[in-house]
C-alpha cells in the first residue's frame, strides 16, 4: 500500500494537477481583471503565455482559442462597466 502512495505522489510532482473547464473559466476571468490593471502590456502577455503553458500541461483537452476568447470578452465587459461607472470611456 505504501509503494502505491509513493508512486502516485511522484507522478503528481512532475506535472500540475488536473484542471476542468470551470477552472479555465475562472483563470480567464482573473486574467481579464489583471489586464485592466496592468500598467504594461508586456507583463500581461508574459502572464498570458505562462498561464496557457500551465493549462496545456494540466489538461490535454485545453482549448487555447476559447480561453483567449473568454479573456477578451470578460475584458471588454469590464471596460464597459468601468466606463459607465466613471461616466465616460477609458
Amino acid at each position: 500500500m505504501q509503494q502505491v502512495t509513493r508512486t502516485a505522489n511522484k507522478l503528481l510532482i512532475n506535472r500540475p494537477p488536473y484542471m476542468t473547464r470551470q477552472h479555465f473559466i475562472m483563470l480567464a476571468d482573473e486574467l481579464a481583471h489583471d489586464k485592466v490593471y496592468y500598467g504594461s502590456p508586456i507583463s500581461y502577455h508574459e502572464k498570458l503565455e505562462r498561464m496557457i503553458t500551465y493549462c496545456q500541461a494540466s489538461n490535454p483537452k485545453f482549448n487555447i482559442d476559447s480561453f483567449k476568447t473568454r479573456v477578451s470578452e470578460t475584458y471588454t465587459r469590464l471596460i464597459n462597466e468601468l466606463g459607465k461607472k466613471i461616466g465616460g470611456t477609458i
